[in-house]
Formats: C-alpha cells, sequence, structure tokens
C-alpha cells in the first residue's frame, strides 16, 4: 500500500493557490479590459504563438503526469507536478513572456490568441485540481465558464498530437540559458534593469526562433547566434611549470614571466644576456574571456554577455529604474490599472531624454513634469544609482 502524505499535499496546493488566483485575476483583468470572448475571438491553435504552442504541450504532459500518479495513488507527486507547472511553466515563463502581448493598446491576433491559450489552461487546471482544492477550482471555472459546475465536467484527458517533445526540449534549453546569463549578470553586478549590447550564443541547437524571448528575458539589444567563440574568446600562453623547472632551474621563474608577458608567439626568452629556446612543452594554451565579456557555459552551449556599458544604454537603464519606482508607488495608491496619472520628479529633463515617453507608456502617466520639489498625492525619495530622487504622483 502507498503511504498518503496530506501534510505534503497541503503544502504543495497551498504554496500554488495564490500564485493561480494570480493568473486567473491577470486574464480576467485584461481580457475583461479587451472585452475578449473565447467562442467569438478564439485563434485557431495553429495559428497561434510558439511559446502557446509550448504551454499547451507542458499542459497535456503535465494531463499525462498526474493521471500516471493518481493511479498508482502517489497523490503527492501528482500535487507536486501540478504546483511545478503553475508556478514555473505558467507564470514565472509563459505568463512572464506573453505580458507584453497583453500590455499592448491594439486588439491583435497574437494578443488574442494569449487570451484563448490563457482560457484553456486555466479552465483545464480548475478540472485537474478540482478533486485537490474543489472551491479554488469551483470558482475558477464558474467566473470563465458561466455554465456548469467543474465537478460535472469530465476529467481532462492527455492529447498527443497536443504535446511536442522537441519544442520542449528546446524550450527547455532557452530556458537554461536564461539562468546563466542572469547569472553572469549577479556575478558581475549588474542588474536586470540594465541593458546590455548583446549576448553571443554558440550553440549546434536550432534556437533563433526564440531570439526575441532570450532578448527580452537577458535585456539585451541583440541576441547573436554563432558557430565559433573567436570573437569574445582568446587564447593566452600559461607556464608549464612542470617542465620549466627540471629544464631551467633557477632561470624557471624568469622564464615564466617572460611566457607571461610575450604570449603565446614566444619561442626565445634571454635572461642575463643568454638567449634561451623554448619549446611547445615549456608553455599550456588556455582560453579567456576577451576583456568586457562575461563567459558562460551550460549542457555544451558556450554564452557570452558583452558587458560594455554606453551612455545610452545607461540612459535606458536610469528610465527602467525610474518605471519600476512609480510602479510600486502606483501600487501603494491601489491606483486600478487603467487609471491615469501626472508625474513630478527632481531631475532635469535630459537625464530621461528619448526615454521620457517610454516612462510615460509604461506608468500610464499623461505627464511628467520636471521641479527640485516635487509635490502629489504621494510623494517619496527613492535612491536610484547611488542619487537621491525624489517623486510624486497624483490622480489625473
Amino acid at each position: 500500500p502507498k503511504r498518503f502524505y496530506e501534510k505534503v499535499v497541503k503544502d504543495v496546493m497551498s504554496k500554488f493557490l495564490l500564485t493561480l488566483w494570480n493568473v486567473f485575476s491577470y486574464y480576467e483583468t485584461y481580457a475583461r479590459l479587451d472585452d475578449f470572448d473565447y467562442g467569438r475571438d478564439a485563434v485557431k491553435c495553429e495559428e497561434r504563438e510558439l511559446i502557446d504552442k509550448w504551454i499547451l504541450s507542458r499542459l497535456h504532459n503535465l494531463i499525462k503526469n498526474v493521471e500516471e500518479k493518481m493511479e498508482v495513488f502517489e497523490v503527492h507527486k501528482a500535487a507536486r507536478a501540478i504546483e511545478e507547472f503553475v508556478i514555473e511553466d505558467l507564470s514565472n515563463w509563459y505568463l512572464r513572456n506573453s505580458r507584453k502581448r497583453f500590455w499592448s493598446e491594439e486588439r491583435s491576433k497574437e494578443k488574442m490568441a494569449g487570451y484563448s491559450t490563457l482560457y484553456e489552461v486555466l479552465t483545464t487546471v480548475a478540472k485537474i485540481i478540482a478533486p485537490f482544492t474543489p472551491f479554488i477550482a469551483e470558482k475558477i471555472y464558474l467566473e470563465m465558464e458561466k455554465g456548469e459546475s467543474v465537478h460535472l465536467c469530465d476529467y481532462p484527458e492527455s492529447s498527443k498530437e497536443m504535446i511536442n517533445e522537441e519544442l520542449e526540449e528546446r524550450m527547455e534549453t532557452v530556458r537554461k540559458i536564461v539562468e546563466e546569463a542572469r547569472a553572469l549578470r549577479a556575478k558581475h553586478g549588474i542588474k536586470l534593469r540594465r541593458p546590455l549590447k548583446e549576448i553571443i550564443i554558440v550553440a549546434d541547437k536550432n534556437l533563433e526562433e526564440f531570439a526575441g524571448l532570450i532578448k527580452d528575458e537577458i535585456n539585451v539589444k541583440n541576441v547573436v547566434f554563432a558557430t565559433e567563440d573567436n570573437q569574445f574568446m582568446e587564447e593566452v600562453a600559461k607556464p608549464n611549470y612542470a617542465k620549466l623547472g627540471p629544464k631551467f632551474k633557477e632561470k624557471a621563474r624568469q622564464v615564466a614571466e617572460a611566457i607571461e608577458k610575450a604570449g603565446k608567439e614566444i619561442r626565445k626568452v634571454e635572461i642575463d644576456g643568454k638567449e634561451y629556446e623554448l619549446s611547445e612543452e615549456d608553455f599550456i594554451i588556455e582560453k579567456k574571456a576577451k576583456e568586457g565579456y562575461a563567459v558562460g557555459s551550460v549542457d555544451g552551449i558556450t554564452i557570452a554577455l558583452n558587458l560594455v556599458q554606453t551612455p545610452e544604454l545607461i540612459a535606458e537603464g536610469f528610465a527602467r529604474e525610474i518605471v519600476r519606482r512609480i510602479q510600486e508607488m502606483r501600487k501603494e495608491m491601489n491606483l486600478e490599472m487603467e487609471e491615469r496619472i501626472v508625474v513630478e520628479i527632481d531631475i532635469d529633463k535630459e537625464k530621461l531624454g528619448e526615454w521620457e515617453n517610454y516612462v510615460k507608456n509604461e506608468t500610464r502617466s499623461d505627464e511628467i513634469i520636471y521641479k527640485r520639489q516635487p509635490e502629489g498625492e504621494h510623494v517619496k525619495e527613492w535612491e536610484i544609482e547611488g542619487e537621491k530622487i525624489n517623486i510624486g504622483i497624483r490622480r489625473k
């Protein structure tokens, strides 16, 4: 007989319930603003974005996985699979990489495809979790279907046609690349909001279709796919002390210094007026990242971030920092998403420059006023990149 880990199941379900509800609330808010109706506006699956097809493949793999675990009474494993799907796949990856579509003002086909996908995923997840969390499953399902109870529905069945293992594998590689690139940023103290010039990816997999996603996730201006690493790596000569000691004895240290200084082309070295011949075994050729690059690898794929900062990149990074602070202030004022605001800020207009419209669009601001003592319904001092900046916002 199998043990039933009741506490594990409860812990798992409570962790993901808030995430699931937040995804549902996000869908409901934006779908309502765009007057989305699934019966009228649904986009055919084959006409949707790559990431839509990916999350649907993951969904049908989840159905299959849960069914297999439930059949052998491994309820806790089924619960963990559901949690991982909702938190990692649906919220942290799919929704995060679909927000641009939903934020767009126009009622585009891409946006309708996103709504169609979220509708299908949420209604199916409601059916999957009905035996685990009957009340929230019912609430979500009735809000979306406006019809019969979720508990009167058939339990979901996995469709082989909807599962694309090759797509899932490539997306998993992309996620690992993103994770490694973010780790490189953190290692070099560069915040994600600070844009970088480019990422170079040396891989034998076909990942070009994911360039836009990688670009947004890592916040780089360009994604370059290469077959060689010579753009960001260089060969350097290191002294082979195991050979130098016996060969040059007391002169070994001076020979080693000469090798490090001259590099891999060195074949002769002069010490105290005497010339010594060097052979290839006297030094070791190693590769290192060129100046201005941070290099990492994952699953046999090499990636390089160009860390060189330009005035344009610095200005964009500053604008992103301002956006984040204003968005936090909007939350503190409990503003509705569609409410417009006026911003006052004590910086020179040139500091934002061409990024002023970006800040307006991202924060739903009608106007930005530059003044030394900002006023508003909510005024707050922030420290941004070592500078104290006061920001005031008020409802329009």
